[in-house]
């Protein structure tokens, strides 16, 4: 696997930069991403003043409160958001019930708001990263005051931080001079927060019943090794093995502007070697196509005899994207050997294997198969 410079999500041009959200989140515009959706593509060409309002946000631009006034609520209630009227009140300064929503709430809130329930009924993984940020609010406001010392005093009294602050993380942030001197603590803390996320949906799939032992953890290259195999290779080799497809998988990529009876193998196995070469990754509808062509067009279906099979590799491919572009972060630590990752691990290989076990292993008991 070759080092990327920043992480991507497996499309051509420039990788994405990682941006943070609070203190230790990541931006929840790349949350949105790493399910296989971008913004640009969530808009659409049916609301292109909502993704100039967008766009411009990103590049830091000074929007309006006419402007966001004029866009935000006919937007969003073309995009189907369940709660247009309450943002709409929220910008006349009127009380809201979105006017105190963190960026990783509203995400969450719309990913799970279902009829007119609010707020939504969350499972536990989603609950518990509205509780990080909820929990980070504070903190974060004494980290941009330049106030490092209370800072570290509020992760210290939020018992869901103790969980991904090790000995010493704490005091570290406590004595630094200057902010800048502690992006690499912040990135560790962040990657942490990524791991356990992979390994909580893992964990979903147990209790789901598509497999009695964690899934993801054999799509991670070992990261010990000195030529890192891809994420992507180590997917579609699981598909190749799983399906019996073996050396013909490549007859299963669909090729959505061609007629059946003009199928190119040829191209079909450059497409295959392109994805597992880590250049690219399938959108979700060729996943889609794909999936039907192993599974059958019916898999999704309840009571399907294929149905664990689909939804397995769903999970699968999920991860895959995740952990690719999680790759981008932890990859160039491979060639380090010193305690500097998590939880005092001396390499990063140690760090992820057993963290991720730890995590796993921490949702078991605490999830519930999905409705």
């Amino acid at each position: 696997m070759s080092i990327k410079p920043l992480p991507s999500f497996g499309r051509a041009g420039r990788p994405r930069k990682v941006e943070f959200s609070d203190l230790f989140l990541w931006d929840s515009a790349i949350e949105l991403e790493l399910t296989g959706v971008s913004i640009s593509e969530l808009m659409g060409e049916d609301n292109p003043a909502m993704l100039a309002l967008y766009q411009d946000t990103r590049r830091k631009k000074k929007i309006s409160l006419e402007r966001a006034k004029a866009v935000l609520p006919s937007a969003m209630e073309n995009l189907g958001f369940p709660w247009a009227d309450e943002f709409s009140k929220a910008l006349d300064g009127q009380d809201s019930q979105v006017g105190n929503l963190g960026s990783w709430r509203s995400y969450i809130y719309g990913c799970s708001k279902k009829g007119d329930q609010w707020p939504p009924k969350l499972n536990a993984i989603a609950q518990h990263y509205v509780d990080v940020e909820e929990a980070l609010k504070e903190p974060t406001k004494a980290w941009v005051e330049n106030d490092l010392a209370r800072c570290a005093d509020l992760l210290e009294a939020a018992p869901i931080m103790v969980m991904y602050l090790w000995p010493g993380a704490v005091e570290r942030l406590r004595n630094a001079a200057t902010i800048e001197q502690l992006t690499g603590l912040r990135a560790m803390v962040m990657i942490e927060l990524m791991l356990n996320l992979i390994a909580a949906i893992d964990a979903q799939v147990t209790v789901d019943d598509l497999s009695a032992k964690p899934e993801f953890d054999g799509l991670f290259p070992d990261l010990s090794a000195e030529q890192l195999s891809e994420p992507n290779a180590l997917f579609f080799d699981w598909l190749a093995d799983y399906t019996g497809t073996g050396t013909n998988l490549a007859s299963f990529i669909p090729q959505i502007n061609k007629a059946a009876k003009d199928f190119d193998i040829g191209s079909a196995k450059r497409q295959l070697r392109r994805w597992k070469s880590g250049e690219a990754f399938p959108s979700l509808d060729v996943l889609d196509a794909m999936f039907r062509k192993l599974y059958g067009d019916k898999a999704k279906e309840k009571g399907n005899p294929r149905r664990k099979d689909w939804g397995l590799s769903w999970f699968k491919a999920t991860a895959t994207r995740r952990i690719n572009f999680m790759m981008g972060i932890i990859g160039p630590l491979s060639r380090f050997r010193e305690p500097v990752f998590p939880f005092g691990f001396e390499t990063v290989e140690d760090w992820r294997a057993s963290r991720y076990l730890h995590w796993y292993r921490y949702w078991l008991p605490l999830l519930k198969p999905a409705d």
